[in-house]
């Protein structure tokens, strides 16, 4: 007979109230780095300027410092879970110095070699461009790492190809919800607004990752919609009569 499929236990989600606390901890980094990048950026804008990169570097280290490791400290809310974690992830490596410069290290290194073959300057501006990315990149795969320990290659790449579109996502709709709001608030609330949506979108993400991937805590459709679903509804409007289009054409044809 064939061996039934073992689903790993997941621990329920507690106090809604908390939950909330947390969002709004993602909220308000949002809120900072859109009021940064709208004071900045004009639209129209690049799908990805300097200023918004380094807004999203800074963000993901506000919320690495104030609500992940903040709520995992001893004592914490999810001190119990953190210290799972992280002896999990000693299992598979025990240097902590790979697990906090080494991963960093290595996008570090991937984007050098583009970026000396590129028409780009190196320069200060270029070498903190690429700094941010590697922080970006490293914060945005660890609660992806939280995999590694079940040795199971589908929830890995799984897991990096869901953040990876909705990531995908959020920024190429970036620059179309900015010139969209232009037309009803004006350039800096434009830029603003659409920079704190994908922001938000971003840290929330990973925070949904990390609770799911490396904490076991499961998340019903409530928490999804305003974690992931409401923030990617939003940056991807725009596109919504031309993805209605492509529809009519599959089931209709040209």
């Amino acid at each position: 007979m064939a061996r039934m499929l073992e689903i790993p236990d997941m621990t329920p989600l507690g106090d809604p109230r908390e939950l909330f606390k947390t969002q709004i901890i993602n909220l308000t980094i949002g809120v900072i780095v859109g009021v940064g990048v709208g004071l900045f950026e004009d639209v129209p804008i690049d799908m990805v300027p300097d200023i918004l990169v380094f807004g999203l570097a800074l963000g993901l280290i506000l919320q690495e410092i104030f609500l992940v490791q903040w709520t995992g400290r001893p004592g914490g809310r999810y001190a119990k879970e953190m210290e799972d974690f992280t002896n999990k992830m000693l299992l598979i490596n025990k240097s902590k110095w790979f697990w906090l410069f080494g991963i960093f290290t290595i996008f570090f290194i991937l984007g050098l070699i583009p970026l000396l073959f590129s028409s780009r300057e190196l320069g200060f501006p270029s070498l903190l461009r690429l700094i941010c990315v590697a922080i970006i990149l490293t914060l945005g795969v660890d609660p992806i790492l939280g995999t590694l320990p079940k040795k199971d290659a589908t929830a890995t790449v799984g897991s990096l190809v869901i953040y990876v579109v909705v990531i995908h996502s959020g920024l190429s709709g970036y620059p179309d919800l900015a010139i969209q709001l232009n037309s009803y608030i004006g350039s800096f609330s434009a830029v603003t607004c659409s920079s704190i949506v994908l922001t938000y979108l971003l840290l929330s993400t990973r925070w949904t990752y990390i609770r799911n991937l490396c904490y076991r805590m499961a998340d019903g459709w409530l928490e999804f919609v305003i974690y992931i679903g409401l923030p990617l509804f939003v940056i991807l409007q725009p596109e919504i009569p031309e993805f209605i289009d492509i529809i009519y054409r599959i089931y209709i044809g040209a």
